[in-house]
């Protein structure tokens, strides 16, 4: 089945919004991303201690915010009173957005700031008795055509799924794994299908060359798209583009962008 979150095409996937400039998978990194026009949002979620969703990458929050400890320790209440944009620093020096209001933004809050913008979203925890929850939310927001699940967890990617056949979904670990191992040895004739919509891996896994030619041609002639996370060098996005990618997951969307308009 044709997902309607592929059409228009994606090509642009931001990282996190734009973590160049902003910090990283808050509300304006999101805002400087969808204003300038890219096709997808990729994001990250994590579960509360009261079961809420939020949109953040590590399971600790050391990093990121004024605070210390797993995101799972906290309730939202609890995350909402950290500063999201305490340790951004483009500079090493500055830290121009301390004190802001910056915070760790709900899947809720950013589905209803973005109406219109396509996100991708990685379920980081593997529990998919939560994946109901975040299919009723996405529901709830008219958001399950204009989102794409990810996960590296095939337990979680095989409930969302099941109960939202229509939503698009990309490969587990495990399936990207399955599939190459099947490539490798000849035998992916095997497979006429898979169940993602959209095998999201990187060009290298090691030393091991993943990204090839034959391997997009081959995922093609599956219907399977082929996006390459996380690339920001020129000349890295020139060769994938030259490959047939369908599509980069980038901290530097400008310098996509320009590359693909150009």
């Amino acid at each position: 089945m044709e997902k309607e979150f592929f059409t228009p095409e994606p090509m642009i996937f931001a990282h996190r919004g734009d973590p160049i400039h902003y910090p990283e998978n808050t509300i304006p990194s999101f805002k400087s991303a969808s204003e300038s026009g890219v096709d997808v949002i990729e994001t990250d979620l994590r579960i509360t201690s009261d079961g809420h969703f939020v949109l953040f990458h590590d399971a600790t929050i050391d990093r990121m915010t004024n605070g210390r400890g797993k995101v799972s320790d906290y309730t939202l209440d609890d995350l909402k009173r950290f500063d999201a944009g305490y340790r951004f620093s483009s500079d090493g020096v500055s830290y121009p957005f301390r004190n802001t209001g910056i915070t760790i933004p709900s899947l809720e809050e950013c589905l209803r700031e973005f109406p219109e913008q396509r996100f991708n979203i990685d379920l980081k925890v593997k529990n998919p008795s939560q994946v109901k929850k975040y299919c009723e939310i996405l529901k709830k927001h008219d958001s399950v055509k204009r989102v794409l699940t990810a996960s590296e967890h095939t337990e979680n990617l095989k409930e969302a799924r099941k109960i939202l056949p229509e939503m698009a979904t990309s490969a587990s670990r495990r399936e990207v794994i399955g599939a190459y191992f099947l490539f490798k040895s000849k035998l992916l004739s095997m497979k006429s299908s898979f169940a993602a919509d959209a095998f999201q891996i990187p060009e290298f896994f090691g030393t091991s060359r993943i990204v090839t030619r034959e391997i997009i041609r081959a995922l093609h002639r599956r219907n399977v798209r082929v996006h390459v996370w996380t690339v920001n060098r020129r000349e890295d996005i020139l060769r994938l583009l030259d490959y047939g990618v369908d599509g980069i997951i980038t901290d530097d969307f400008r310098l996509l962008k320009e590359i693909i308009v150009s």
